[in-house]
């Protein structure tokens, strides 16, 4: 049964001279108007309204329904009495009920719970996105006001019961008797509880006269007043919650951590700054500046400092430390050819150390910055970069600064390419292509004598030459030069449908400000360098001639469900020439004596320069090496007989090279080196290397031009072997299943209530468990050859990222590794972390290592609240670490 109800605004309202009884209600903001006879037989419900009516309706109608009666009462007033899941809709709310009252002449609808204890009976009001459940409700559906009693709402980040709740407005609701938390109703572990509250825009409350409540034991304090931001944005400025400090109180003191701001400026650019402050004068700040314009750019500016100190400068084994850090993203757009990036980071050598908890940083000894600009050619003609790099040993106070450097490329082009190619046989000239190239590189390396107590720094030393004489006595300061290369290639010289013959020439130019000179000092006997300013050129030349073609072996052997092997051989050889530059008549090259007795050697001009310029020695030089492929297919038979076939690669990669010099006087022949890849096993990743001499070698352990069969019985020596294995495993798609048992009421004369037996025992399959879960291992192992002592040797299984979950709430996650070695476990990480509805614990420590600590934290998922927790007595100790500085982990 439903009816509608229209204001007609075409006819002039008639007075009502009846007053109305006395009510507890809220009066309308606007008085209704007595509708029409039509209108009062819609009213009665003779005419039902079907959906396609409903759709139409005026956006002011109430829409109302019931499933079991409706009556009405025109007498006194326009009452309506709606029985059996009532339902009652206006445009701002829609009740439903097992009982309502709906007064048309005050526009408001009232709704009472059959028991009070059953809380399935509520009334409910639901408004947009908002639900909310009452004993009583009173709602007034014109102004928006209502009256509520034990009713429950739950706002953005919270719920709110109270004994009454009046709405005056959509913004403002009053509660007496409040209790506020953010935990569920069914399960409120903690609470506030307020003789009035406020809530404003479902966002903010205020209270008055409060005591907090946990496990519904009362914290013995009384709050005359609060306030608690129940929504924050992340689009609003507000203070950052600090907390209490208690480790290292004896060399520290006591202290705040995480004292700041976060400023939100737009959406494009917010701020946050910290302080963790101690009473021994002991600071650390943080200050970051986040940027972003969707599409365009992006980027953060950080800066830390910190500055750690004892109590008292009069205190045995007082220190002072400072440590400093600037670090900045940028990533730009400029068009679609052109982009800017940055990634700085500039920090002090014993920053991470004194400020992370990560050991990757901890372990960290040099800091990587670069700064790039590129630009492509809209049709692809050519290619420019500007790039700049800094690389800092902070161990040693090591310092090199690479660029600005500048690269320009053109496109490949063939200047004999026929101009109707496809209509004649190609000749082998029109094949040839051309590259070129070209390299403006600068580069500062800063090297003190006095590694990390120098005191002039990297920085003053790059603007002050002075400086860096002083700091690492040589005046080599500021060093670049100028590379091009042309390349000529030409591919099938010789046509041949087996072999691959290419040919290739190069030819590079270097340009340099200075060149050295050397010269014997018999005073003080030793070989002095000068540095001889002025424009100097060199330039060299290689060529190259390559073979290579490809052939398969095929057999048909069978072995378990693996038929077939097809072998790939992929052979290559290459010849290539450069005349040896050290001879006189080039100019590159000179000599100096090198000792009293009249000793000589030769030295390069080019040599302390940044391109080193054209090499010493002839190369005449003969590569050669074989690749090989195992391939084999997976044959699987079903019980129909039904073939499935599948490749299978049983070694992706197995190779072996060499190469011998015609134009050497002696130990001709190179390296021998292999390699093999291979994934066989389904996940695993297997890759070696390995390196051998073929020449002995003397007292002295330095190779001589005899080959090491012909001392014994060895046909090569190993110099390295380096092994890998990795993979990862994860399973499990979820957490154990757990069921709830179907609702069965309380019945005191059901005495199968108290039945020891399961009613539904061997009726239903046992649930599996399967918890979600993942790990990744690798192992390294490498072996380095010795001359007269044990090889250097290294074997390292590290776990990585493994996750699992012992229940569906309980959390493990860790990384570990062994030195089979060493024989000792490598910095580790493990934690163990538990959701608890409303509460999170979590355990994180570092048992292994130089660097061993534990965090024990215990807190509300809610921030805001958690902030309250944190500064009364008792509760703050729901958090503890052994952290040396103070400070907890932040990863």
């Amino acid at each position: 049964m439903s009816a509608q109800v229209i204001s007609d605004s075409l006819r002039s309202a008639r007075i009502d001279t009846i007053p109305p009884a006395e009510r507890d209600s809220i009066q309308a903001a606007e008085s209704d108007t007595i509708p029409s006879p039509r209108e009062l037989n819609d009213e009665t419900g003779q005419s039902s309204q079907s959906p396609q009516a409903d759709l139409q309706s005026s956006p002011d109608a109430v829409n109302f329904q019931a499933k079991d009666s409706l009556t009405f009462n025109f007498r006194d007033q326009r009452v309506a009495n709606l029985y059996g899941s009532s339902n009652v809709k206006h445009t701002n709310g829609e009740l439903s009920a097992g009982k309502i009252e709906l007064d048309l002449n005050m526009s408001q609808v009232e709704a009472l719970a059959d028991n009070p204890q059953d809380t399935l009976s509520y009334p409910i009001l639901r408004r947009e996105q908002d639900e909310l459940r009452s004993t009583r409700i009173l709602f007034n559906y014109e102004s928006e006001r209502g009256k509520f009693e034990v009713a429950e709402i739950e706002i953005d980040d919270g719920y709110l019961i109270g004994t009454k709740v009046k709405n005056v407005s959509r913004e403002e609701v009053f509660i007496e008797d409040g209790i506020y938390s953010t935990c569920p109703p069914d399960h409120m572990y903690y609470y506030i509880q307020a003789d009035r509250m406020k809530v404003v825009e479902e966002e903010e409350v205020f209270f008055t006269n409060a005591r907090l409540f946990i496990l519904d034991i009362p914290y013995p304090l009384v709050f005359p007043f609060g306030y608690v931001p129940a929504g924050i944005e992340s689009r609003r400025s507000g203070l950052l919650e600090p907390t209490y400090v208690y480790q290292n109180t004896s060399a520290r003191g006591i202290g705040l951590q995480n004292l700041g701001w976060f400023q939100y400026f737009n959406d494009y650019f917010t701020a946050q700054t910290s302080f963790d402050l101690f009473t021994s004068g002991t600071f650390f700040n943080e200050s970051r500046f986040q940027y972003r314009n969707t599409g365009q750019y992006n980027g953060s500016l950080t800066l830390g400092y910190s500055r750690e100190r004892g109590l008292e400068p009069t205190d045995p084994g007082f220190t002072e430390t400072t440590s400093k850090r600037l670090s900045l993203t940028h990533d730009q757009q400029l068009s679609p050819y052109a982009n800017l990036s940055a990634n700085i980071n500039l920090q002090s050598s014993n920053y991470f150390k004194r400020n992370s908890f990560d050991p990757d940083e901890r372990a960290r000894t040099n800091s990587t910055s670069r700064l790039s600009y590129r630009y492509s050619h809209p049709e692809g003609s050519y290619n420019f970069s500007a790039t700049s790099s800094l690389n800092q040993q902070l161990s040693t106070n090591r310092t090199r600064l690479t660029g600005p450097e500048f690269t320009f490329s053109a496109r490949q082009f063939t200047p004999f390419q026929s101009d109707e190619p496809g209509l004649q046989d190609e000749k082998w000239y029109e094949r040839i292509s051309v590259t070129y190239r070209n390299n403006f590189k600068s580069e500062f390396e800063f090297n003190p004598e006095d590694a990390d107590s120098a005191e002039v720094n990297w920085f003053e030393a790059l603007f002050d030459p002075s400086k860096y004489r002083e700091a690492t006595d040589n005046d080599r300061h500021l060093q670049y030069g100028f590379e091009q290369r042309v390349g000529l290639s030409a591919s099938q010289v010789i046509p041949s449908q087996f072999l691959n013959i290419s040919a290739n020439a190069n030819l590079t130019e270097y340009w340099y400000p200075a060149t050295i000179r050397k010269q014997w000092n018999e005073e003080e006997n030793e070989i002095e360098t000068e540095r001889v300013r002025g424009f100097e050129a060199a330039r060299d030349f290689s060529t190259s001639l390559n073979f290579n073609t490809t052939f398969y072996g095929v057999s048909q052997m069978s072995i378990g469900n693996l038929e077939g092997l097809r072998h790939t051989v992929r052979p290559n050889v290459s010849f290539s020439y450069s005349p040896d530059f050290s001879e006189s008549s080039w100019g590159y090259y000179r000599e100096v004596q090198s000792d009293s007795l009249g000793n000589t050697q030769e030295y390069s001009i080019f040599e302390d320069e940044i391109f080193r310029g054209p090499g010493r020695g002839e190369q005449m030089t003969m590569s050669f090496g074989i690749t090989n492929i195992f391939e084999t297919k997976q044959v699987k038979r079903d019980s129909t007989g039904e073939v499935q076939s599948t490749n299978l690669r049983l070694i992706d990669n197995l190779s072996v090279n060499s190469n011998y010099n015609f134009a050497a006087d002696s130990l001709n022949f190179g390296r021998v080196n292999m390699s093999l890849s291979s994934r066989v096993v389904d996940g695993l990743r297997i890759s070696a290397n390995a390196s051998y001499s073929v020449y002995s070698r003397d007292e002295n352990g330095r190779e001589i031009n005899t080959f090491i069969w012909e001392d014994g019985n060895k046909y090569l020596q190993p110099l390295s072997y380096s092994l890998n294995l990795s993979t990862s495993f994860n399973g499990g798609s979820r957490g154990p299943r757990i069921t709830t048992p179907d609702y069965r009421p309380y019945d005191p004369l059901d005495q199968t209530f108290f039945s020891p037996v399961d009613q539904r025992f061997n009726l239903q399959p046992v649930q599996r468990t399967g918890s979600p879960w993942s790990v990744g291992l690798d192992f390294n192992y490498r072996w380095n050859y010795q001359f007269g002592q044990d090889a250097r040797k290294s074997a390292v299984l590290n776990a990585n990222n493994i996750q699992f979950n012992l229940t569906p709430k309980w959390r493990v996650s860790t990384r570990l590794g062994y030195d089979f070695i060493e024989k000792e476990l490598t910095p580790s990480q493990f934690s163990l972390q538990r959701d608890m509805i409303c509460w999170n614990l979590s355990f994180q420590f570092n048992p292994f290592g130089d660097f061993q600590y534990y965090f024990f934290r215990l807190s509300l998922s809610s921030s805001q609240i958690q902030g309250l927790f944190q500064k009364l007595p008792l509760l703050n100790n729901l958090e503890r670490s052994s952290s040396p500085t103070g400070r907890s982990p932040r990863f």
